[in-house]
């Protein structure tokens, strides 16, 4: 039988902001505006990417008609004009995370490569005895894994990772209990792109600190749905990406300290990072262009301070993350009507669907393939990720193989959610399960 989709009462649900925000973006205003019953789209995958607003199409546009030249390095006008543009982009970015200057804001191609650039620059430097170690979480990213077991394998010190409660919480208890004077760094996810839990950051800085360790931040889920002040969680170095917040791709940021980032060597050579060179070596340049080498993605951060100024006007009249939340929640509450759909975290209530958690969703079915699964979707139209999530060590805590992954953005509306268990109640019936 056909389920009744549930309602919801929540004011930030009701309220006009979101119409209005949805019609910025449009890849779904479009659909929206001609759906048919031949060409819909429910996108519920944000935590791989996030679509983009005109603005930010426009503001890319606009540079590459009108406005194109490379930075850093010309006399003339149009050069001038784009540096400019460019360095109002990075102050943009500093102001956003609370940061103390400019200078401490590294343009890069993602979190992925931030998080790189310190594990290459910082990380040899300072991960250099058998004896030092680093501390992870089963929680993490590959991206926050690997780049860490590639330096291991060549420096030879130690990485410990922290487990999860049974809700799937990071253990603050074990972590405590790791933490001694030989961690050098705790590398931990803000917010998990698995289950959506909310890392307690300043408890895992406050413990680290006590015992002289750095805290570096994957916050590639958190920035595009919550404030990030980095001052306020105290941590010394916190990477993200433009494209999961409403950005362009092939733009990160990575933010450190400048009293660390002054004693790291640089990651690239070539052009724009030095101030000098000669045939017996080089002179870097100050920060934060010693560890910006060559043509950068110009276009691309012009594009991403255009999502930056779009998220800033929303976050000053609504609040993102509950608004991700209470349509989670919605979809929470209608899964727990099927019976082979187990939900790989912990929230039986709306009242534990609080601030730690970000309103992503990962389940998986007992008698669907996730992959199968997301593929009849994607036939009607629901766009959702299926796969291991680049967080296999976190599937294997979890014991699966793969989930089907809901989560939804600021676009989306409780129409999404109830076309996803319509979609969902079709597959069932499709793949003969009931």
């Amino acid at each position: 039988m056909n389920r009744q989709p549930s309602t919801c009462s929540s004011s930030e649900l009701k309220s006009a902001l979101w119409p209005w925000v949805r019609d910025q973006f449009p890849l779904i205003r479009d659909r929206d505006h001609c759906r048919s019953p031949d060409d819909p789209l429910v996108f519920l995958d944000s935590a791989a990417s996030s679509q983009k607003p005109q603005q930010v199409i426009d503001r890319i546009s606009q540079y590459y008609k009108a406005e194109h030249a490379n930075i850093h390095r010309g006399l003339y006008s149009l050069s001038e004009q784009a540096t400019q543009a460019f360095e109002d982009a990075r102050q943009l970015v500093a102001s956003f995370l609370g940061a103390r200057e400019s200078s401490e804001v590294i343009f890069t191609r993602g979190c992925t490569e931030s998080i790189n650039l310190v594990a290459r620059s910082w990380g040899t430097q300072n991960l250099t005895d058998p004896d030092d170690e680093l501390i992870l979480s089963v929680a993490e990213h590959h991206a926050n894994i690997v780049p860490w077991q590639i330096l291991q394998q060549q420096m030879g010190f130690k990485i410990h990772y922290v487990s999860l409660t049974e809700e799937g919480r990071f253990d603050l208890s074990e972590y405590k209990r790791l933490l001694n004077p030989r961690t050098k760094l705790v590398s931990v996810t803000h917010v998990s792109n698995v289950l959506g839990w909310v890392n307690p950051i300043d408890k895992i800085v406050q413990a680290a600190h006590e015992v002289g360790a750095y805290v570096m931040v994957d916050g590639a889920q958190a920035v595009g749905h919550r404030r990030v002040d980095v001052e306020t969680l105290g941590v010394d170095f916190y990477a993200f990406s433009s494209h999961k917040m409403c950005g362009p791709t092939g733009v990160g940021v990575l933010w450190g300290r400048r009293s660390i980032l002054e004693t790291m060597p640089p990651y690239q050579g070539g052009g724009d990072m030095i101030v000098r060179v000669s045939t017996s070596g080089f002179e870097a340049a100050d920060l934060p262009h010693k560890f910006e080498a060559g043509t950068p993605h110009i276009a691309g951060v012009l594009g991403y301070a255009q999502a930056v100024s779009f998220l800033t006007d929303i976050h000053d009249q609504a609040d993102i993350s509950a608004h991700s939340r209470t349509l989670a929640q919605v979809c929470m509450d209608e899964l727990k009507g099927y019976s082979q759909v187990r939900v790989c975290h912990l929230i039986e209530d709306s009242q534990q669907a609080d601030e730690d958690w970000q309103g992503i969703i990962s389940m998986e079915h007992s008698q669907i393939h996730a992959h199968d699964l997301a593929c009849f979707l994607d036939s009607r139209g629901v766009c959702v990720r299926a796969g291991h999530h680049c967080a296999m060590p976190l599937c294997d805590f979890l014991g699966v193989s793969s989930t089907l992954r809901v989560s939804p953005y600021i676009y989306n509306n409780l129409s999404d959610i109830h076309e996803f268990i319509k979609a969902l109640d079709a597959a069932e019936r499709f793949f003969g399960v009931r």
